[in-house]
């Protein structure tokens, strides 16, 4: 039986047992006005009724009370449902709640780890920036130094260069003075016919010894 039936019937049953007792008292109040006037006969018929008065609320107070046990043991059997339900949703939170506890105590360990991590590689990675400057420092300044020294070999190669070509330069214009002058040219001669007579000196002196 559906519990809204139960509800309807129980409120019926309540009805009639609160218009069962109030017309009892009404017969009580009837059976006391008969007494006082003597009347016997409506006596025994007021007897009678109230019997079967008595009677009828007794079966209507059975009624009503079964009908509200079973209804307090409808809806007790549904709290009970529900509190097996609740119960079980308890510990299903329950073990959710350790498993999220567990799983946020793993979680700010891998934070902690994570931030020592974090810092140690920002460090390194400080340090190496560092060290990154500084050989771009050096390479920078070794370049500086490379071309520095390169441009002064280019001038001293340029300066040798124009050194060799003033020399020969020099050279080709002294040979064409040379050739020009005629004192250079007999000086040349006289100094050829000198070395002749010496050497035919010393074969005569040769052959006379």
């Amino acid at each position: 039986m559906r519990e809204s039936r139960l509800e309807n019937e129980l409120a019926q049953a309540e009805e009639v047992y609160d218009h069962l007792i109030q017309t009892r008292r009404s017969l009580g109040s009837m059976l006391e006005e008969a007494i006082r006037k003597g009347k016997g006969r409506d006596l025994e018929e007021f007897k009678c009724h109230r019997r079967d008065l008595s009677q009828l609320i007794w079966q209507t107070d059975l009624t009503r009370t079964e009908l509200r046990h079973q209804l307090l043991d409808r809806r007790a059997r549904q709290a009970e449902a529900e509190y097996r339900r609740a119960t079980e949703e308890t510990q299903k939170a329950a073990r959710s709640y350790e498993q999220a506890r567990k799983a946020y105590i793993k979680a700010q360990k891998a934070v902690r780890r994570s931030g020592l991590e974090a810092r140690r590689l920002a460090e390194v990675c400080d340090k190496e920036a560092e060290q990154l400057q500084e050989l771009l420092r050096v390479q920078e300044a070794a370049q500086r130094y490379q071309l520095k020294h390169q441009r002064g070999e280019q001038g001293r190669e340029r300066e040798q260069m124009r050194a060799g070509d003033h020399g020969a330069q020099k050279q080709r214009q002294q040979g064409e003075e040379r050739e020009h002058d005629p004192s250079q040219g007999h000086d040349g001669h006289a100094g050829a016919t000198s070395g002749a007579s010496i050497a035919g000196e010393d074969a005569n002196r040769g052959s006379a010894g």
